[in-house]
C-alpha cells in the first residue's frame, strides 16, 4: 500500500513536491526548537548504495567531534593485516644497560604503542606485572634506575586544537607510545562529617602520583556540587576547591597523565619493588620531533631510521606481547576510547613513516581519497576528535560509510559501533523507541557540537546510512540530543 505523505506541522510550501521533500520538511521542523535555537544543523540519510533520501546542508562542513573515530578505525580495519604484521610494533619490551664502575644496571620499559597495557590486580592480558614478574626471575636485587622509553612514537602529547581545559580529565590524556591504564588515575571525593570539614579526597590504591591540594570544603545543606578541579599542563599538584553538600554519596574522578612514559616507568618501579627488588630513580626517554616527522615525504628515511632505538642494536632481556588491535578498535568506537584512537592513527603512521600524527593524518587522507571523498569535504588533525580543526560534511560521512558497506571489514567495523539503547556510548538513548537495538552509529560530542553517523534499520526494515551533526550550539545551554534523536526515530517511522 502506498504510504502517504502527511506534514506534522503548518511550514511554507515547498516549490518542489513529494513525499520525500515532504518527510525532509517534517524532520527539519523536528529538529527546530524554538526554545533551543541557534544551532547549525547537517544531515544526510541516504540507502546502502548511497543514494541520498534526505539532506539538509549535506556539503557543509561540521566540528565532528569523536565521529572523527569513525575514520580513524575504518582506516586501521583497512590496514588491519599490515598494522598486525608491523614488525615496527614489537609489544612492551624491557632491555638492560650496564653501567660503568659496577653500579646496578639500567632497565629500559620500551613502549610498543600498546594502547591496552594494565597493571590493575585483576589484569588477565597485557599485563605490566609480567614483565615485572620476568625480570623478578632474574634474581636482581637492586636496578640504579627505570627509564621510561616512548621513542617508536615523537613526543607530541597532544594534538593541535586540544582545548586546555579538557587536559586535566580522562578524556584529554596524553599520548605516547608507552601507556599503561588508559594513562588516567582515579581519585575519590567525598563531603566531611559536618559542615565547614574539609572534603575526603583520596587516590585510589596505587594511583598517588600527583600531589593533591584539598581546599574543597563541605557545605551546610543539600544542593549540587560546586567543585572544581584545577591541574595545569605539566604540573604536578591537583588542586581541588569549593564546597560539596554534607551527607552525599561518593564520587570518583579520572584524571589524565601528562607524561605516559614517566608515569608507566614508576608504576612499574612500584611493581619491582612489591618483588624485593630495590629501584633508584625513574627516569624518561622520548624523541623530540624532527622534520622527518613532518608531511610525509616517501624519500624521507631518517625519521624511519630514528626508530631502531635498541631494536637493532640489542635483544630485549624480557617482553610482552600487545594485545589484540581489534580490542582496542572497539573500545574505540564503543566507549568513545581518545587515547586508543590517537595510538591507533600514530600505529598508521609507522606504516609508511615515523609514526608522528602527520604520517598517521597522511594514511587517513589516502584512505579517504580511496573512497572517493573529496578533500573539500573533510579536514582532519588527529585520530580522536578532539581538534577543533577537524571538519566533515555529512554527505562526505555518508560516502564513507557507503564505500564501507563494500568492504570485506564492513561488518567487523558495524559490530562495533554502539546499539542504540544497549551498550557503549548509546546505552542511554533510543530507549522505547522504533530504533531501540537497531540503531549502530558513532557518537561525538565536544563543545558546541554533537553528532551521530551509521547504520539504522528503519520501521519497514529498510537499512539507512545517516550522518546527522549539530554545530555552534550556543554556550551555556544543554546538548542536542535530544532533538537529533527525535528526528532519527522520525525518519526511521518513515521509511
Amino acid at each position: 500500500m502506498k504510504r502517504q505523505c502527511f506534514s506534522l506541522i503548518g511550514l511554507a510550501v515547498l516549490l518542489i513536491t513529494g513525499c520525500a521533500n515532504t518527510n525532509q520538511r517534517d524532520v527539519e521542523a523536528t529538529l527546530f526548537n524554538p526554545d533551543h535555537t541557534g544551532i547549525r544543523w547537517g544531515l544526510v540519510v541516504a540507502d546502502m548504495n548511497g543514494e541520498e533520501l534526505i539532506a539538509v546542508k549535506a556539503a557543509d562542513r561540521f566540528t565532528p567531534a569523536s565521529n572523527t573515530k569513525v575514520f580513524t578505525t575504518m582506516a586501521a580495519y583497512h590496514h588491519l593485516e599490515a598494522l598486525k604484521a608491523s614488525a615496527k610494533n614489537p609489544g612492551t619490551q624491557v632491555f638492560v644497560e650496564h653501567l660503568p664502575d659496577e653500579a646496578p644496571p639500567r632497565l629500559v620499559l620500551k613502549g610498543g604503542g600498546d594502547a591496552t597495557l594494565q597493571d590493575a590486580p585483576d589484569c588477565e592480558t597485557t599485563c605490566l606485572a609480567t614483565l615485572a614478574d620476568q625480570v623478578a626471575s632474574w634474581g636482581l636485587n637492586e636496578v640504579s634506575s627505570v627509564v621510561g622509553d616512548d621513542t617508536l612514537f615523537p613526543f607530541e602529547r597532544w594534538g593541535p586544537g586540544w582545548s586546555q581545559e579538557d587536559l586535566t580529565f580522562y578524556y584529554g590524556t596524553a599520548i605516547s607510545a608507552l601507556s599503561v591504564n588508559d594513562n588516567l588515575v582515579w581519585i575519590d571525593v567525598s563531603p566531611g562529617d559536618a559542615a565547614g570539614d574539609l572534603a575526603m579526597v583520596s587516590w585510589q590504591a596505587g594511583d598517588d602520583y600527583y600531589e593533591l591540594d584539598n581546599q574543597l570544603r563541605t557545605a551546610p545543606e543539600e544542593g549540587d556540587w560546586a567543585m572544581r578541579i584545577e591541574r595545569l599542563p605539566g604540573e604536578q599538584t591537583v588542586r581541588f576547591y569549593g564546597e560539596i553538600p554534607v551527607g552525599s554519596a561518593q564520587r570518583s574522578y579520572r584524571l589524565a597523565i601528562d607524561n605516559p612514559a614517566d608515569y608507566t616507568a614508576w608504576r612499574f618501579k612500584n611493581l619491582l619493588e612489591a618483588r624485593g627488588i630495590s629501584v633508584g630513580t625513574v627516569e624518561t626517554r622520548h624523541r623530540p620531533l624532527s622534520l622527518a616527522d613532518e608531511a610525509p615525504d616517501p624519500d624521507e628515511t631518517d625519521g624511519v631510521a630514528a626508530l631502531a632505538s635498541h631494536s637493532e642494536t640489542s635483544s630485549a632481556a624480557a617482553s610482552l606481547p600487545a594485545g589484540p588491535l581489534r580490542d582496542s578498535l572497539k573500545r574505540i568506537s564503543k566507549d568513545s576510547e581518545n587515547l586508543h584512537a590517537d595510538i591507533a592513527l600514530r600505529r598508521l603512521g609507522l606504516l609508511n613513516g615515523t609514526g608522528s600524527r602527520d604520517y598517521g593524518v597522511a594514511e587517513l587522507k589516502a584512505f579517504l581519497t580511496e573512497a572517493g571523498l573529496s578533500e573539500q569535504g573533510y579536514a582532519v588533525h588527529g585520530g580522536s576528535g578532539m581538534s577543533i580543526y577537524n571538519r566533515i560534511s555529512p554527505r562526505s560521512m555518508v560516502q564513507l560509510i557507503a564505500f564501507a558497506a563494500e568492504q570485506p571489514w564492513f561488518d567487523a567495523w558495524l559490530a562495533d559501533q554502539p546499539i542504540g539503547g544497549v551498550d557503549g556510548s548509546l546505552k542511554r538513548r533510543f530507549t522505547g523507541t522504533a530504533l531501540e537495538g537497531k540503531i549502530f552509529a558513532k557518537t561525538g560530542t565536544l563543545n558546541g557540537a554533537n553528532a551521530l553517523s551509521g547504520v539504522m534499520i528503519a520501521e519497514s526494515g529498510r537499512k539507512l546510512i545517516f550522518s546527522i551533526i549539530a554545530n555552534d550550539r550556543p554556550t551555556g545551554t544543554r546538548s542536542a540530543i535530544a532533538e537529533m534523536d527525535a528526528a532519527l526515530v522520525e525518519i526511521a517511522a518513515r521509511y
